[in-house]
């Protein structure tokens, strides 16, 4: 278990990005990694230069994989991880089994079963979400990138004192 430094104030949370280049990522997420203390990616990411680009422009990250990763990054990077900031656990998972909403917690949660998490962190489903379930607060950033109507979205989860604050931003889409 990764044990994030007490002076951590904000984590990114972003997934399923499936770009090939770091540049092509959305400019306002690129903004984000560079400003936050923690970054966490769900998985699909789908380029190593993409892993290379984040490991260089954050302070500090945890990394996923989902199903479309290629053999290579899935050979470098593990399927879940764990990580605490002070009290609270973290569960990160790119459940990949669970095809599109609604998802079965139950299934995510077995897979942190001896991690007891507070939060889950996931992808997979595209589909910004923050739910509680089971005493487990459960966040999916959305997808990382914008199509057709479909903004690009992320999480920024902010410790201030005893109190966090977790807010699922989307990108206004721009105009052609």
């Amino acid at each position: 278990m990764k044990i994030l430094d007490d002076n951590t104030k904000s984590i990114l949370v972003i997934s399923d990005t499936h770009k090939t280049k770091y540049s092509d990522i959305d400019i306002e997420i690129q903004k984000q990694i560079l400003k936050s203390d923690f970054v966490v990616h769900c998985g699909d990411i789908i380029s190593e230069k993409v892993i290379e680009g984040i490991e260089k422009n954050s302070k500090d990250n945890l990394i996923v994989h989902g199903n479309s990763d290629p053999l290579s990054i899935r050979n470098k990077i593990p399927k879940k991880s764990v990580f605490k900031l002070n009290s609270n656990i973290f569960g990160v998972i790119h459940p990949f089994w669970g095809g599109p909403p609604p998802i079965d917690f139950d299934l995510i949660i077995d897979q942190f079963k001896n991690d007891n998490p507070k939060f889950i962190l996931f992808g997979h489903t595209h589909d910004p979400h923050i739910e509680e379930y089971k005493g487990v607060t459960f966040i999916n950033p959305g997808q990382g990138y914008s199509e057709f109507i479909i903004p690009a979205s992320f999480c920024l989860i902010n410790f201030k004192k005893s109190r966090i604050s977790i807010e699922i931003n989307k990108i206004q889409i721009k105009n052609l």
